[in-house]
């Protein structure tokens, strides 16, 4: 089994590599550090049997990345492995068509019966506890983050390479989803729908 953990960070890509090697010896592991060293291993003949992927790392951003990864290289499993901690991360990551999503903070039983799980093919999403009422687009769920941060459009614009009009459109569509006549209304219905 071919596998190719992206991370940005050397110390958990070789923490992820022992395990994946302890838990299948004859797995082929190797690296990535960018999302343009992803593609180009994805590219190669043969392609991975499973990616593992951070959420974050240099070109990338987060699940809008991962689900064009999903639709250039759709025979490649594709499970992230982040340390986000937002409780909408899973859902995210299943509408980007990945296996699914862990947290870099699960315990380290968790992660070597997912990892194990992964590797023998008997791994399955968790049930969905409860759907949302609002549906947001990750690109939404992004502004809507930065906004319950209190960043300005623009600030908002800059950290997600977006243009000032672009973001505004995102924060209309985000208080119209949540039926808030402002910002703070918006924040504060977000959380109680635990979307932040």
């Amino acid at each position: 089994m071919r596998i190719l953990v992206a991370d940005d960070h050397p110390l958990y890509r070789d923490a992820i590599s022992r395990l994946l090697l302890e838990l299948d010896p004859d797995a082929e592991v190797a690296s990535a550090e960018t999302l343009e060293a992803v593609r180009s291993a994805l590219a190669s003949d043969p392609p991975a049997d499973l990616l593992l992927i951070d959420l974050r790392m240099p070109g990338s951003e987060g699940f809008p990345s991962i689900a064009a990864l999903h639709r250039d290289y759709p025979g490649v499993p594709i499970f992230v492995v982040s340390g986000s901690d937002s409780p909408l991360d899973p859902t995210r990551a299943r509408s980007a068509g990945t296996l699914g999503f862990l947290s870099k903070a699960a315990s380290p039983e968790k992660m070597r019966a997912t990892l194990a799980a992964l590797l023998d093919g008997s791994w399955e999403p968790p049930p969905v506890e409860r759907e949302s009422p609002v549906h947001l687009t990750p690109r939404q769920l992004d502004v809507l983050q930065a906004m319950a941060a209190g960043q300005p459009n623009k600030r908002i614009a800059l950290n997600l390479g977006l243009v000032e009009g672009t973001v505004k459109l995102h924060v209309a569509a985000v208080l119209d989803a949540l039926g808030a006549a402002n910002r703070t209304q918006a924040v504060i219905r977000a959380q109680e729908l635990g979307l932040i």
